[in-house]
């Protein structure tokens, strides 16, 4: 089956957390100079566009992106339509309690919102989400917003809560119009980044059987 990227670009042109540094892209070998091949160099946060946030990301010691377990990122996932929710609303258990799926994937409103612009708010993950989804043993929740949490937060309630319960997170996805509530394969391996607060991930779906 064809597979659906959900995956954000990456460029010079894509908004990034307020403050955080920007996507940089150079040339340092072309070949309409007279170079052999061409070579790209980039430099980005961590944290720009689709990526997964380790527990080191909010927690002094926690553990780094390439301690995760690569499994938990490959395999049965649920997408939950939660499009209706307006900027700063709460998902909270309620949206979830139908859901059986060891990885669970929202999709808000902020998908309408091209990866060039930054949104004015977003839909955030009530923490008794989390903690209703480790109940039934979820390894990962994904997101299309930049955060679980508010902008503002501070205290970062959702990520803590993701950490305690050991269960990864992925933010930044887009869902196009193709993507609907159901049961999908997530392919979502983030880079290997030694030590790494975070790390850009290729994410894509691919239909249930």
């Amino acid at each position: 089956m064809a597979l659906i990227d959900i995956t954000r670009s990456v460029s010079p042109d894509t908004a990034v957390w307020p403050g955080d540094r920007p996507v940089e892209w150079a040339w340092t070998l072309e070949i309409r100079e007279g170079e052999s091949v061409n070579l790209g160099a980039f430099s980005a946060s961590t944290h720009a566009g689709t990526h997964v946030d380790a527990p080191l990301h909010v927690t002094a010691d926690g553990a780094p992106v390439d301690a995760l377990d690569p499994s938990v990122f490959v395999g049965p996932a649920c997408v939950v339509d939660v499009s209706d929710l307006d900027p700063g609303q709460l998902i909270r258990p309620d949206r979830v309690a139908s859901v059986e799926a060891p990885r669970v994937l929202f999709k808000t409103c902020a998908s309408a919102v091209p990866s060039t612009r930054w949104p004015d708010g977003f839909p955030v993950v009530h923490p008794a989400t989390v903690e209703a989804l480790a109940e039934r043993d979820a390894v990962l929740i994904g997101v299309d917003t930049p955060s679980v949490d508010p902008q503002e937060s501070s205290d970062l309630p959702a990520h803590h809560a993701l950490v305690r319960n050991e269960i990864v997170n992925l933010e930044h996805l887009h869902f196009p119009d193709a993507v609907v509530p159901g049961r999908y394969e997530l392919l979502a391996l983030p880079l290997r980044l030694s030590g790494a607060d975070a790390a850009p991930v290729r994410a894509v779906l691919r239909p249930a059987a």
